[in-house]
């Protein structure tokens, strides 16, 4: 433990129990719990009160604000809460968690996963055995229930609601306090309760720097969803028809 604190900033009202393992030039600060089997990288930042328990594991430059918590037993109700011993939370890099967010550890699988430069905003929850994928942004108040996994770069807006065992398409985007019980496309923008596709997301496209001739095709084939019968190669509907081919009650309805 001496060694540790040589190496790293930790506040004395801290608490470190168990196999804490810390790289350099993290901050720890006041009341933080860390309890359990830890392993942390370089250079992360956990403010006041948060908590981080059983297994996981953190990578370098990670931001975790007040009362976050990551790594509680996975709530399954009246099934009773589970602990797989071999299972964890693991977070990459630079991965931003703000107030008052939950990560639950898995149930079914032995990992949930927060995959680099991902940014889970205030409030919002992450249910055992989901994967994130890099780059998402969770806006504040987000529930994803368990074993949803979130590709890409999408972005769920305020309050959106997923479904347990939900597929989210790399780049898709989901409006504020849309309800997900179907797994969603690529590239759609969808909204409502239940969501409804309302049409291509072409600034996901354009910050993807696909070629403007794709992303005007796309933006057609979303108003008709004739994926399967469009001949000829565009990257994106490649992506999309992957996707169907692995989730064939994904959503197909317009608004």
């Amino acid at each position: 433990m001496e060694e540790i604190e040589l190496r790293n900033n930790i506040h004395p009202t801290a608490i470190l129990e168990g196999d804490i393992r810390m790289g350099s030039r993290n901050t720890i600060g006041p009341h933080v719990v860390l309890r359990g089997n830890i392993s942390m990288g370089d250079d992360n930042v956990l403010r006041a009160g948060v908590c981080i328990e059983n297994n996981v594991t953190i990578g370098h430059q990670n931001q975790f604000y007040p009362y976050s918590s990551i790594g509680s037993l996975g709530e399954m109700g009246a099934k009773g809460d589970r602990f797989i011993e071999e299972g964890g939370v693991v977070i990459a890099d630079e991965v931003t968690i703000r107030e008052y967010v939950c990560i639950h550890s898995p149930v079914y699988t032995y990992e949930t996963r927060i995959s680099s430069k991902v940014y889970i905003m205030n409030k919002s929850y992450v249910a055992h055995d989901c994967i994130i994928g890099e780059g998402v942004v969770l806006s504040a108040g987000v529930l994803l229930a368990g074993r949803v996994e979130v590709g890409e770069y999408a972005n769920l807006g305020l309050g959106v609601t997923v479904h347990q065992r939900m597929h989210i398409g790399a780049n898709a985007m989901i409006g504020m306090q849309g309800v997900v019980t179907r797994d969603i496309i690529p590239y759609a923008l969808v909204a409502g309760n239940p969501v409804r596709i309302l049409r291509f997301n072409r600034l996901a496209a354009e910050r993807k720097e696909i070629e403007e001739k794709y992303i005007s095709e796309m933006e057609s084939l979303f108003y008709t969803g004739h994926f399967k019968k469009h001949e000829g190669y565009n990257p994106v509907l490649e992506e999309i028809r992957s996707f169907i081919e692995a989730h064939p009650d994904c959503l197909l309805k317009w608004k």
